[in-house]
């Protein structure tokens, strides 16, 4: 029907690289290593594949004291500290590392590159398991500080003259936030250096929802409550003027307009077949063609870790 709206669909969308290789070594666990297999954690931040991996007999730890001594452990996504590490080979875990190598990237810029006197500034979400997991590779006695957005810049303390400071943020932010929080420490602190940060993939889904918000009033964004790349990508969309709204699947879908055409994308840790599952749901409902608003192309795939023998 020609009054049919259209749904826009945000590209890319969905699951990047560093979840592909998470899940990607689940499944490699589960086909080499003898069951129970344990996850630390979350694997990655979606219900939808948390569900369907402990229907398969995946268990989900949140201590390492519920893990038996000798148990194959896989240490998530968002990676973990290196007190936690060490605990592991204490209890003769048999570890696979998940951990998404651009965190691994952050989590070495924290401890590897940490200079006598440094001030590290963390821009991120504190109890968040990324931000948790870079905290503790900071080494002993680093003077590490964790600020959220650009108003928390003025109760930082003061610090002597020449001292010098970095900041790092969480890989799953808000671009432009990050952009804002490091424009007012470098008012402060003109010396600050700064990176790694906000990741690909992140920056890549977020740049897709603005432009989904320039050609449609209101977008869906495919994701779990607790995805922090996916609460993300609903913020940016409401900043861009549409309605926006983070659902786990097409059985969350709100009360929608189909004389007004639809965008929709998905957080980094969503699967496809939820996406392609909505968009049936809003055909069914009465939307018509979909079209593609492509605003970078990925490529990136990144090796699964050493195995459990």
């Amino acid at each position: 029907m020609d009054n049919q709206r259209k749904i826009f669909i945000a590209r890319p969308h969905g699951m990047c690289a560093g979840v592909r290789r998470a899940l990607d070594t689940v499944e490699a666990v589960l086909k080499s290593a003898p069951a129970p297999v344990y996850v630390l954690h979350e694997i990655v931040h979606n219900n939808f594949i948390v569900n369907r991996l402990k229907e398969r007999g995946v268990i989900f730890a949140e201590t390492l004291a519920e893990v038996p001594e000798g148990a194959v452990l896989l240490f998530s996504a968002h990676g973990v500290s290196a007190a936690v590490e060490e605990e592991a080979r204490r209890r003769s875990l048999r570890t696979v590392d998940a951990t998404c190598p651009l965190v691994k990237s952050l989590q070495s810029a924290a401890s590897k590159s940490f200079r006598p006197g440094e001030v590290l500034i963390l821009i991120g979400h504190r109890g968040h398991p990324e931000v948790e997991g870079v905290l503790g590779r900071v080494p002993a006695g680093g003077t590490v500080h964790v600020i959220s957005g650009a108003a928390e810049v003025p109760g930082l303390p003061e610090l002597p003259a020449g001292t010098p400071v970095r900041a790092l943020s969480q890989t799953t932010l808000n671009l432009e936030a990050v952009d804002e929080v490091l424009a007012a420490l470098r008012n402060r602190w003109p010396q600050l250096e700064s990176g790694p940060g906000v990741c690909y993939a992140t920056t890549n889904r977020q740049k897709a929802v603005r432009q989904l918000a320039a050609r449609c009033r209101t977008i869906l964004i495919i994701g779990s409550p607790r995805s922090s790349n996916s609460n993300r990508l609903r913020e940016i969309a409401e900043q861009a003027g549409a309605r926006a709204f983070l659902i786990d699947g097409p059985q969350e879908l709100p009360p929608l307009d189909p004389s007004q055409d639809i965008g929709v994308s998905a957080g980094a840790s969503a699967p496809e077949e939820l996406v392609e599952a909505t968009v049936e749901r809003l055909r069914r409902l009465g939307y018509g063609a979909e079209e593609p608003v492509e605003a970078a192309v990925e490529t990136v795939a990144f090796r699964l870790p050493a195995l459990p023998c």
